[in-house]
């Protein structure tokens, strides 16, 4: 990879099941009349587990650059040549790329390490390795390995997080349907977030260019909304209830007394 790298939403908001039907999004979707302001952007909620997986993602690919960078720099300074492993002839057009493609296999070999398919404790020499091929200069990427370790963790959560697998049905569910709409997704995620603190993100297509932005938005715990607005019918309830008590009391006290 190189430049700017990114995660389609179907990459991670997807599964190999087909997707269920509920009579419960038809419903809300069909009583909501607000859209997106763009159709083709996706929203999704999800948990703290999918929040922080963008943020490393984010620090992964900021990483990436700065690697790419420095394999193409380090290649004309010939002072800082003679402390770096030599893996081409001096002067090749390709070597910024082939030192480039050299990192990426270390960082493979962490992913394959981390998920059991390598058993050599690849992390170990890590640093080493990078210092060896890329110079002094590449300390910021000396941690990888533990940023990959960190990735891989928060895949197994987020595969293991039973509100988060509701949240990507839903998900399913609207963009099935071939539009999003707010209120009835968050209304419906609400139901389905047994408490949890939640972030909404929405993803949006940048016009003429190949890119998309990620917007996101902490919005706590949802599942509260829906218990005030519960609280609230209750007592609108109450008050009409009271107020066709106290009708019924003023109509008695207006009645003659027999007699009278």
């Amino acid at each position: 990879p190189s430049g700017s790298q990114r995660v389609r939403p179907d990459a991670i908001f997807c599964t190999l099941s087909p997707v269920e039907p509920s009579l419960l999004t038809d419903q809300l979707r069909t009583n909501d009349n607000e859209v997106t302001d763009r159709a083709d952007d996706h929203l999704i909620i999800g948990t703290q587990y999918l929040y922080l997986f963008f943020r490393l993602h984010q620090v992964l690919v900021r990483r990436l650059n700065i690697a790419k960078d420095i394999s193409s720099r380090v290649c004309k300074n010939t002072e800082l040549r003679r402390h770096i492993d030599r893996l081409t002839y001096e002067g090749d057009p390709n070597e910024g790329r082939i030192r480039y493609e050299a990192f990426l296999s270390l960082v493979y070999s962490l992913v394959e390490t981390g998920t059991g398919l390598n058993e050599e404790p690849e992390g170990a020499k890590f640093e080493d390795r990078v210092r060896y091929l890329l110079g002094n200069d590449s300390y910021e990427l000396a941690t990888m390995d533990k940023l990959i370790s960190h990735i891989l963790k928060h895949l197994q959560h987020m595969a293991n997080d039973e509100t988060l697998q509701n949240m990507i049905e839903i998900y399913r569910r609207h963009k099935l349907a071939g539009s999003f709409k707010p209120s009835a997704f968050r209304e419906e995620a609400a139901l389905m977030s047994e408490g949890e603190n939640m972030y909404a993100f929405q993803i949006c297509n940048v016009p003429k260019i190949d890119q998309k932005i990620l917007h996101f938005e902490y919005l706590g715990c949802i599942a509260e909304d829906i218990e005030d607005d519960e609280d609230a019918e209750r007592d609108d309830n109450k008050r009409g209830l009271d107020d066709v008590a106290m009708e019924e009391a003023e109509q008695v006290s207006k009645r003659p007394r027999r007699g009278a």
